[in-house]
């Protein structure tokens, strides 16, 4: 039961300072009739909200707390992984500044839907219990479902708005009947709450419930074999959209996967561990392979974000045993929003004003020669993407298929590594298509905001892979822990 003490409203504050930007940008286009005033506020908002974030858990807090009963948890994944969503967000408004206006997608619901987003993924990364975390995902999903669709003149945008709604929709109900299938074998919605009960003695009701939990999250995260949805969404979709849908959604959904089987499970289900490294398998296998066949940079870059799901869940398979898996997949999720936001932007700009040839690998022929900051932030992006040392994606699959190693998941390692060689390849075809291929497409030059998303994507893919330690001594030790109430 919530008693009055347990009502704090200041760990809530990134979340509510999301919320008031999202109505202030809002009421203010609808007010002076499409001001374009959204594209600023939701920056000032996000700024804001990981501002607050830094002061208030930038320092010694690292002790884990909760609050409303502790539904809300406070901690150190859940701080490290709030931030990554906002990160996330805020590449995605600077590196779409110019293309939402250009084609005319800048309409007042636009940010504020955007902003409700990444508020959604923030009750999913703080979520404690099952309830908070179903609010959460469906204030994101609601979002992104309008957004996908964003372009109704379109029909590629038409159809990704329609799958992901029709197949989100689906799998958000796989996920109720989840929570209510754990609900009644355990008598609680409550993540220590389950654990204990489940630690008590699993039944076969726990452990159904728990498959279809697997499942729903497993659409968000674009495990294998539920990541149909992936290519021809991210493909469809607006690419402002699908730059903020491959990192914010993708973070706030391996955020909760985390909790609920660090922290819920918490090791009580072996079954479900079998059955994630099965999927983890599958989906390193298919994304990767799939990545080989594409001629689309969008659908590329679809597939490689379904390979890194696999990598990602690599750590998460490993978080019932340990909390080197917890630290991770946040370094990994850190590292994932800087590369594969920034490989997104940039190929944003390339498409320009035709998104069907543009977004073909033929389009990037020259870019090198045209342009070649744009064209060496690219490569960065890419061979990160790939895991080339010393570069943030190597050292994040460093991570990740030694956290599936300390648990004896060797199997699961060896197709991770040798998926990398397989994805490489995929990689550098468009490295190859910058350098070593002459174009003739023109590529203007890089707005401002679009430069500074740009640039900070690929400081932030240096820094991490040259000086891991900067970002990892934060989060060390950061595993699940006994949560008390919140004291101020």
């Amino acid at each position: 039961m919530i008693a009055p003490a347990d009502i704090v409203l200041t760990p809530l504050l990134p979340f509510l300072i999301l919320l008031v930007a999202a109505s202030a940008a809002l009421l203010i286009d609808v007010v002076q009739h499409r001001a374009q005033t959204g594209g600023p506020l939701a920056l000032v908002g996000l700024t804001f909200a990981a501002v607050s974030y830094l002061v208030q858990f930038g320092g010694a807090r690292t002790e884990p707390t909760a609050v409303f009963g502790l539904h809300w948890v406070v901690d150190v994944p859940a701080v490290a992984l709030g931030l990554i969503v906002l990160f996330g967000a805020i590449l995605s408004v600077l590196g779409g500044w110019t293309r939402v206006r250009r084609d005319d997608l800048d309409r007042p619901e636009y940010h504020p839907l955007l902003l409700l987003a990444t508020a959604g993924g923030l009750v999913m990364v703080h979520a404690g219990d099952f309830v908070i975390l179903l609010l959460g995902l469906e204030i994101l999903s609601l979002s992104v479902y309008a957004l996908a669709a964003w372009r109704p003149d379109r029909r590629p945008s038409q159809e990704a708005g329609m799958k992901y709604f029709l197949l989100g929709a689906f799998a958000s109900a796989i996920l109720v009947y989840g929570i209510a299938l754990t609900y009644g074998a355990t008598g609680t919605f409550d993540y220590g709450g389950v654990a204990q009960a489940l630690l008590a003695g699993a039944g076969p009701l726990a452990l159904a419930g728990g498959a279809l939990i697997v499942v729903g999250l497993g659409f968000k995260v674009a495990f294998a074999p539920f990541h149909q949805w992936a290519p021809d969404v991210y493909t469809g979709a607006p690419t402002p959209v699908t730059t903020f849908m491959s990192v914010v959604v993708k973070a706030a959904a391996f955020g909760a996967l985390l909790r609920i089987v660090a922290t819920a499970w918490s090791g009580a289900l072996p079954e479900l561990e079998v059955a994630l490294a099965v999927l983890v398998g599958a989906t390193l296998l298919v994304g990767n392979f799939g990545a080989l066949l594409q001629s689309g940079v969008k659908r590329l870059l679809a597939y490689s974000a379904v390979a890194h799901a696999g990598y990602l869940g690599l750590a998460v398979v490993a978080a019932a045993h340990g909390a080197f898996a917890t630290e991770a997949l946040i370094w990994y999720l850190a590292a994932y929003a800087a590369m594969n936001a920034g490989a997104f932007v940039v190929t944003m700009h390339v498409m320009g004003d035709d998104p069907d040839r543009g977004d073909r690998i033929e389009a990037f022929e020259g870019l090198g020669a045209r342009r070649p900051g744009v064209a060496a932030a690219m490569t960065l992006f890419l061979l990160s993407l790939g895991g080339i040392p010393p570069l943030a994606g190597f050292v994040g699959k460093f991570l990740a298929i030694q956290a599936a190693v300390r648990v004896d998941h060797v199997a699961l390692a060896v197709v991770a590594v040798l998926g990398a060689v397989v994805g490489l390849v995929a990689y550098l075809r468009p490295v190859f298509a910058i350098w070593f291929r002459d174009g003739r497409s023109s590529v203007p030059a890089l707005a401002g905001p679009v430069r500074a998303a740009v640039v900070l994507a690929a400081v932030a893919t240096v820094v991490l892979g040259l000086a891991p330690d900067l970002a990892y001594r934060w989060i060390e030790g950061s595993g699940p822990l006994a949560l008390v109430p919140w004291t101020p």
